[in-house]
């Protein structure tokens, strides 16, 4: 009998991304200062943050847990169109992986350095403010090339051969193929530093097309891992 345990794992994993892009987007549009939403410089956001460190903390930790949930889920959802064409999915789903994995990094060290920087940006004095705002943002993938772009990618990648195999409902396929253009037009403001852009993103991306895709995704890996031990079992002779 087949182990459906990758699909269990990878779909809850899957449903569980998806609440956190909901906690992100919400959170981004609703409950974080404007001072500490991308495009802002540091000279505003690191005073901000002092000042009311909790949007942001929340925001790190809903990326970084929700990164983490999506490395059983790429592993998952790709296996479920590996066959269509391996060379794509391995390549893409690889990149996935490294995106995520900068994620959860990234959002790991926030949390760590961020109030520290916070706290000696606001106790120093004018060349050691100078001075941080010059060293720039700390982070590993500052324009969203991996974390957003490269996912974008995968996303893309696994909509279509879903949609050219059959392997997913139409429609599930038409969101994920959504849900790629909506990473890319997160790289996209951050590239361009157009704050707007980011904002329709979270808004379109974290708590709608995200959240539906992922969630989806997860329910219908959940729903094939359950139905497959009866439609495999062949009758007793």
């Amino acid at each position: 009998m087949k182990d459906n345990s990758l699909a269990k794992l990878g779909g809850t994993c899957s449903i569980l991304l998806g609440v956190s892009y909901i906690v992100i987007g919400i959170n981004y549009l609703l409950l974080l200062p404007a001072a500490q939403r991308a495009g802002s410089t540091l000279d505003k956001s690191l005073p901000s943050f002092a000042q009311n460190p909790t949007p942001l903390t929340l925001q790190y930790w809903a990326f970084a847990l929700g990164a983490v949930f999506a490395l059983a889920a790429v592993l998952a959802i790709s296996e479920t169109v590996r066959s269509t064409n391996e060379g794509w999915v391995r390549w893409t789903s690889n990149l996935a992986y490294l995106g995520f994995a900068v994620i959860a990094i990234n959002n790991f060290l926030f949390l760590d350095r961020q109030p520290a920087r916070a706290a000696a940006y606001v106790a120093g004095d004018a060349a050691t403010k100078a001075a941080m705002v010059a060293s720039g943002p700390v982070g590993l993938d500052p324009q969203g090339w991996l974390g957003f772009g490269a996912v974008g990618l995968w996303t893309l990648v696994v909509s279509l051969l879903a949609l050219r195999g059959g392997m997913w409902p139409k429609p599930l396929a038409y969101v994920g193929i959504a849900v790629a253009l909506v990473y890319w037009l997160i790289v996209a403001g951050q590239v361009l530093d157009i704050g707007l852009l980011v904002a329709i993103a979270a808004g379109l991306g974290g708590v709608i097309l995200g959240p539906i895709w992922y969630i989806w995704i997860g329910v219908h890996l959940r729903r094939a891992a359950q139905m497959a031990p009866s439609s495999a079992a062949s009758p007793a002779s």
